[in-house]
């Protein structure tokens, strides 16, 4: 039954990661700089309806170097959590506003803006920094 679990599990967080992905916008960097500013809308809905549409964005980084992120939105609703290569969650990097760490590995990672309550749109500017 354990084994079982965690297989569904497993295909779950699949599913929901490549569902996501297909919304996902690549974020590239201006020549020369380090930060970029994103600005975009969560929107929300009953469960009933399917519940919130999260965005994502992706973008390629290295292991050891340092992402910073901070959010911003109208309804200060909006969360993020940040997703390392082969959808694994950054622990700490969960439904938050700001965060800063080292990554742990070479690829794609994903940044899924959501709102908070899974009901209220809201626009927000998310600022993204790799050292």
């Amino acid at each position: 039954m354990k084994k079982f679990a965690l297989a569904l599990l497993t295909i779950l967080l699949i599913t929901a990661s490549t569902i996501w992905a297909q919304h996902s916008k690549r974020v590239s960097f201006p020549a020369g700089r380090t930060t970029v500013v994103l600005q975009g809308r969560t929107t929300g809905g009953p469960s009933e309806s399917g519940g919130m549409n999260p965005v994502s964005y992706v973008l390629g980084a290295r292991k050891g170097q340092t992402m910073t992120l901070h959010l911003t939105s109208a309804k200060k609703n909006a969360v993020f959590g940040v997703y390392a290569p082969g959808t694994e969650l950054i622990e700490g990097a969960q439904s938050v506003t700001d965060w800063s760490g080292t990554l742990p590995k070479t690829g794609d990672y994903e940044i899924i803006v959501f709102p908070e309550d899974e009901k209220t749109n809201t626009t927000f500017t998310l600022e993204i920094t790799i050292r």
